[in-house]
Order: structure tokens, then sequence, then C-alpha cells
């Protein structure tokens, strides 16, 4: 039997902080940022076994849109010959970064259109430092539990489901903590995966921030010698216990999740990081559609009346796209309902990547909690990590059970219908069995 490749690890980092001034993504109705409460990084870790490269790099961004994923990884693998469907760009959704799609990309000569074009090839480097840097190493992986994160879906008196506080709510408290090291112990890289929308500044926060998830790598840095990605999990429905203006909310839920994560990464426990395999497919997930034309017809009028009186306001820019898309949507649906047509559906690109005895496995949205608790509990891997904003962002996928009740993720920022979280759970699923067996390729 041939004896199993050393596995490899390298990592690097870069600061990926944007402008004062741009416009900020995340809380529709802000004003553009007015300064910098700290710095925004990428960090990338390449990780290579005897036939397999593979790229993860953590960002401190809302979200990247998959044409954007597109060009990264295709200019990763035009410099490092990593292939570009071996490349998981996974985004922390802090909500006080900039721009990074859809409204400003028309907007050529703008902060924002700027900003993107130049992160392009930020994100591209960031992965070529890191492979430069491949070296032997081994791997560690710990757990811990963290109270920092609330179910946000508060039902009222009558009946209606608003953003707020649920403690009878499902929640993922789990921490999971891989840690890279060189053979002889030096500190390479930690991974935390939590799931947590990073929201803690409230939707008034105009400073650039990296949120709580910022706070929480800086402490494990600090006190481990290891550069951190943070992983963000299924946090669909999931906010934060503090949500005030300032930087004392990030700093007091960054310092605790850090701090365990860090008891984690003391902790953690040898495993075995090769193989490295990766599987990805693209899932049509079920269009969310109205229950008749006479809904459909309310919605667009309701929708084209709003838009016109923050046009009339002079409202923000961000309030203006996310009205619209909404409006655009409706419209189409509409559309589709008086033709008899079916909705398209809505296309999600899905990754797992295995590295020995951790599964990873990706979605490019805002996950509901139990999906993710549902992945890794009927996971074929012994350890596994749930990252939804990665590659890509479809919007929010509830849990079916939640369509009945509305509320904002269902009614606003979903695009999919109630089969999808289903068809998240049974796709990811899938895809960490085949890395569990799939033979490797470069």
């Amino acid at each position: 039997m041939r004896k199993q490749a050393a596995w490899a690890a390298g990592v690097a980092t870069a600061n990926i902080t944007p402008p004062v001034g741009i416009e900020m993504s995340g809380f529709a109705g802000r004003a553009p940022s007015v300064g910098v409460g700290d710095e925004l990084y990428a960090t990338a870790l390449v990780v290579r076994d005897g036939t397999t490269r593979a790229a993860i790099v953590a960002l401190d961004l809302l979200y990247v849109d998959a044409a954007f994923v597109e060009q990264v990884c295709a200019e990763v693998a035009r410099r490092t010959r990593i292939p570009a469907g071996n490349v998981l760009l996974c985004c922390t959704h802090t909500h006080y970064g900039p721009v990074t799609g859809a409204f400003e990309a028309d907007a050529v000569g703008s902060d924002g259109h700027a900003y993107m074009a130049d992160l392009k090839f930020k994100l591209a480097g960031v992965v070529q430092e890191a492979k430069a840097n491949l070296r032997t190493a081994v791997a560690r992986i710990g757990y811990a539990a963290s109270d920092i994160g609330i179910n946000r879906r508060e039902r009222k008196a009558d009946g209606g489901i608003v953003l707020g506080q649920n403690p009878r709510g499902a929640v993922d408290r789990e921490v999971v903590v891989l840690r890279v090291d060189r053979p002889k112990g030096a500190p390479v890289a930690c991974l935390v995966n939590f799931a947590c929308h990073a929201v803690s500044q409230s939707g008034r926060g105009r400073m650039i921030s990296a949120d709580f998830p910022g706070v929480a790598c800086d402490v494990v840095e600090e006190l481990t010698g290891s550069a951190c990605l943070y992983l963000q999990g299924a946090c669909g429905n999931i906010n934060p216990v503090i949500m005030e203006l300032g930087a004392e909310s990030p700093r007091r839920l960054g310092t605790m999740l850090g701090a365990q994560a860090v008891q984690a990464y003391e902790a953690a426990a040898p495993i075995e990081a090769a193989p490295v395999r990766v599987a990805s497919r693209r899932v049509r997930l079920p269009a969310k559609t109205f229950a008749s034309v006479k809904e459909a017809e309310q919605t667009v009028s309701s929708l084209a009346e709003e838009l016109e009186r923050l046009r009339a306001g002079r409202a923000p820019k961000s309030s203006l796209y996310w009205v619209n898309t909404r409006l655009e949507r409706a419209r189409a649906s509409l559309e589709n309902l008086k033709a008899g047509k079916p909705q398209p559906p809505v296309v999600a690109a899905m990754w797992a990547l295995r590295l020995g005895e951790l599964g990873l496995a990706t979605a490019p949205g805002e996950i509901f909690c139990e999906i993710g608790q549902a992945v890794k509990q009927a996971s074929p891997f012994r350890h596994t990590m749930f990252v939804g904003y990665t590659n890509g962002s479809i919007g929010y996928v509830p849990v079916a059970e939640a369509y009945p009740e509305g509320g904002y993720e269902v009614t606003h920022a979903s695009r999919v219908g109630p089969g999808a979280a289903g068809m998240v759970t049974d796709t990811a699923l899938a895809l960490l069995r085949r890395v569990k067996g799939a033979k490797g390729q470069s």
C-alpha cells in the first residue's frame, strides 16, 4: 500500500480595508461610511496532499457574488495552478464593510467599482503568497461552546415575527476549531467555525469594521501566534445577544468568542488532515412564488409606491437598491403567474472539502441554523464544519416551518421556496459523502 504523502499548509494575510466614504453593505438605508473602526482582512490557507491543492480564503466582507467568485478563482488558477473549483471564498458576513456587487457594479469610476476591481487581484495575490508558504504541517481539532448568539425570530403578541430575540428558538452554540502547526510546533493557522450574524453595532453603524469576528481573530492571533480564519456558519436566524452602536459590542462579543476558541485550540486533539479532496455541485432550488396573481399585484403595487417615496425623499442608494430589487423580482413573478409559467429556479453552488478526518460543507447564502446543525449531525465525517456565505450569495434559506410564520427572512429576503432547506441539507451531505470516498485530483 502506497504511503500517504505528507500534508502541507501555507497561510498569508492581506489588508482589504476600503476607502472612507464608500457605500456600505448589510443594512438598507445607511449613508456611506464615515471612518475606519478597524481594518478588514483576507486570510488564505492553502493545503496540499500528494495530488490535490485547495485554498480557503476568509474575507471580512458581507458577501461576494457568483460572477466575482468566478473571476477571482480564474485568476487564482492562472497564478497558482490551484484549480478554480478548489478555491473557497468564505465571507464573515460583517455588516460594516463595503458594497461588494450588484448596485455599484455599473458605476464605473465609483469607489465601489474601483474597490472590487482591485480586490480581485488582492485575493489572487494572497492565495499566491499562501501557496508559496506551503510547508509540511499537522492538524488538531478542538471544540467549545459560546452563548454570544441568540435566535432572532421573536414572536409578538399578535403572532407576527420580528427581528428581536427568541430565547426558545433554535441556536447552534458549537465552536469548531482546526489548529494547524508545523511538525515541531510552530503555529500556522487556526480556523474558527461559529454561527452568528456579524451585526453587533446595530443598523446605525457607519464605521468600517470586521465586527466581532475581527476581534475574535485578534484574540486568537495574539494568544496563539496563529493566523486566524473566521468561517461563518449557518446564522441566517441568529443574531448577537448585544447589538449597540459603537465599538464596545464587538469588543465584548469578540473577546468572549475568541477566548472560547483559544480554549478549544489549546485542548485540540490530533487528527489526520490528509487526504485533501474537493467536490462541488450546482443545485437548482425552487423559487419562492406568490399564492395568487392578486397577492403578486398587491406586492408589486406596494413596492412601487415605496420606491417612489424613497426617491422623493432622496433616500440612500442602498435603500433604493434593496426596494428596487424586490420590486423587479415581484414583477417577474407576477408575469410568470399570469403566463402560467413556473418560476426559474435559484441556482446555488455548493462545495465540500475534505481535510482528512474533517469535512467542510459550504453554501452560498444565509442558511438557517437548523440546516447547518442537521448537516453536522448526519455528516459521514467524525468532525464537520458548515460554512455559509461561501462562493456566492442567494439570500436566505429558511427552514420549511418558517414560511407560514413569515418574518423578514421569509417575506423580504428569501428567493427560495420551502423545499430549498431540505435540498441544501441533502446536497451538503451528498457532497460530504463524495469527498469521503473520492480519489484525488490536482
